[in-house]
């Protein structure tokens, strides 16, 4: 027998749909699948976004999708509106970066414990005339209020110390908008082809060695100029000695939009040492869409470190400490050398964190790429050398010169491993060459 269906009367469901409709508006149904549309593509690592209409600090995971893997209540400026000049009280919009890491930078009932300065005002925030300084993401040891600040973003202190795990110096991107608008993780944004092909522009441009073609890509009176094109001129020199041996291509990509400026950021090799290890750097574009064109207003080179936090109250001595994490990392790496050596792929995977990511594979797609690999490489061997540890907290990375060889390769380069302390063992949470 047919179960009895329920009515709905049409008052009733008339107003359940007006509720579903507006959540759905708001951008909350369903939060976990949604993402900034600043977020346009981003290759690996996070993305921290505010919200100044909601008060709230958001950050994103890249892995095979975005995963919004933190939350926090904050406060801004006390006035509306975007940032103009010194004094306004209001807090800035835009793309920013961090810049440097500031321990302790004043009074904690101010400043908290630790505040992560951005490089506000940026290229398009002075073209525009706006300025100002001192615009930081920092703590409070006293309960936050929303729209209490002078225009800087502020957390409770043990949420800016929870932060600072996300935030790569120079390449984690801070978005902070009025309103965040939400859009599906899934979502092609129609502006990433026009920002790709910048870039596929400007990177044809830079190996064939024509800086006439890259000028037509920058907004006029913003054309690498002085000491800066005599610097990009011999660059390109050398890169016209070494591209025909090497792939020269941007990797880790991200861009990142808001309103009528972007960001693109990238890695690159410039050239490859004597001992045939690569130099390279990490590159930023900033943009401006002027008459439905974007056009380039800047491109810098800039340094990418973790964030090193100083212990607050520690156990032991920071010496004692530094010097039992840095012999925990080096027997990590020598035993990460030596399992994939001798092709012990279960040691090998062992090293590894669950949530490892790297050139776009999980943790089980990179131990299957590198088993195939393995299985057809013979005679394989590895040198490690000048192996340098820097660790805070939880988190460390070791770099190293490593050595390569095989019937198939040899190589040599820098190798960068992140990695993170879980439940007392540390395991990589990110590979890379540099």
């Amino acid at each position: 027998m047919a179960a009895k269906l329920k009515t709905i009367p049409f008052p009733a469901l008339s107003l359940l749909l007006l509720l579903f409709s507006a959540s759905v508006s708001e951008g909350y149904f369903p939060v976990s699948e949604k993402i900034p549309d600043s977020i346009v593509s981003v290759s690996s690592g996070y993305v921290v976004a505010v919200d100044k209409k909601t008060q709230k600090l958001y950050v994103f995971k890249k892995s095979d999708g975005f995963t919004r893997v933190f939350e926090a209540a904050c406060s801004t400026g006390k006035n509306q509106g975007a940032k103009q000049i010194a004094g306004d009280a209001k807090t800035p919009t835009g793309i920013f970066f961090v810049t440097k890491i500031l321990n302790n930078p004043g009074p904690p009932e101010t400043y908290g414990t630790l505040a992560f300065p951005l490089d506000y005002p940026t290229i398009t925030d002075r073209k525009a005339g706006k300025n100002g300084t001192n615009i930081w993401i920092h703590g409070t040891t006293k309960p936050i209020m929303p729209f209490q600040t002078n225009g800087c973003v502020v957390l409770n202190d043990e949420d800016v110390q929870a932060l600072a795990k996300f935030i790569q110096l120079n390449k984690t991107p801070v978005v902070i908008v009025e309103s965040i608008r939400w859009i599906s993780r899934n979502q092609t944004i129609p502006v990433k082809k026009e920002l790709e092909k910048v870039l596929a522009d400007w990177t044809k441009g830079y190996l064939d060695g024509d800086i006439k073609a890259m000028d037509k890509l920058y907004l006029k009176n913003f054309q690498i100029a002085g000491k800066k094109r005599d610097q990009l001129a011999s660059s390109l020199s050398n890169i016209q000695n070494i591209k025909q041996h090497f792939v020269l291509t941007p990797r880790d990509i991200s861009m990142l939009r808001h309103d009528q400026d972007a960001v693109i950021v990238f890695d690159r090799i410039t050239g490859v040492n004597k001992d045939g290890s690569f130099s390279g750097s990490f590159q930023k574009l900033s943009l401006q869409n002027v008459n439905r064109k974007w056009l380039i207003l800047d491109d810098e080179t800039v340094i990418t470190v973790p964030v090193v936090r100083k212990a607050a109250s520690p156990v032991i001595s920071a010496s004692d400490t530094k010097s039992a994490t840095g012999a925990a990392v080096q027997q990590l790496v020598a035993g990460w050398r030596k399992s994939w050596e001798s092709g012990n792929m279960s040691a090998y995977r062992s090293c590894y964190a669950p949530d490892f990511y790297t050139r776009e594979m999980n943790l089980d797609q990179w131990i299957s790429y590198k088993t195939s690999v393995r299985n057809r490489s013979k005679n394989i061997r590895i040198r490690i050398a000048d192996v340098r540890v820097s660790a805070a907290a939880n988190q460390a990375t070791a770099v190293f010169q490593q050595h390569y060889s095989s019937n198939l390769l040899k190589s040599s380069g820098v190798k960068k491993l992140e990695m993170r302390n879980i439940n007392g063992a540390w395991k990589i949470t990110r590979e890379s060459m540099q």
